[in-house]
């Protein structure tokens, strides 16, 4: 049951970019911290709305990876190659995706884009929207990093993507 305004937060993270240029599959940024996403040590939370502010104006499409562990997919602009054990002991959280074709604001705005990340899967179901986010039991923190899915080759500076979550605790 909602009780007002206070089950309801935005929180903006700007994650660390390298200025390099980027090829498909590597780590776009890794573990970023979002500060408080639930309520409590161990809390739970659901992201209802997740968009990406885009200073670059990119064609990008990335994989977001929310997780309560902190350990990198691997080194930023390079290949993803975090062991198995490791990704499992990151307990995932939950998986979106930004499709630079679909739900974003194109040309529409000069100089940068807003994205909407869309859920893991567009099957069309009622609870395709839903990304829960627990924290670890001794945190009210998780954490996200983002893998380059498409082939371009985009260079960033670092802080051209903010992404802004809308939290429901």
């Amino acid at each position: 049951m909602r009780t007002g305004k206070s089950d309801y937060q935005i929180i903006r993270v700007t994650p660390t970019l390298d200025t390099n240029a980027y090829a498909q599959g590597d780590v776009l940024f890794t573990a970023t911290e979002i500060p408080n996403a639930v309520v409590g040590l161990g809390g739970c939370s659901n992201i209802d709305g997740r968009n990406v502010f885009d200073k670059s104006d990119g064609t990008d499409d990335i994989f977001f990876i929310f997780t309560q562990g902190n350990t990198a997919l691997g080194t930023i602009n390079a290949t993803a190659n975090i062991s198995d054990a490791d990704l499992l002991a990151n307990n995932i959280c939950g998986l979106t995706k930004m499709d630079n074709d679909a739900a974003t604001s194109g040309g529409h705005i000069d100089n940068s884009k807003i994205h909407q990340m869309a859920p893991a899967s567009l099957s069309g179901e009622n609870n395709d929207n839903l990304c829960f986010l627990q924290a670890e039991d001794d945190s009210t923190s998780v954490y996200v990093q983002g893998i380059l899915t498409s082939s371009t080759t985009p260079t960033y500076a670092d802080g051209d993507l903010q992404l802004i979550l809308h939290i429901e605790k």
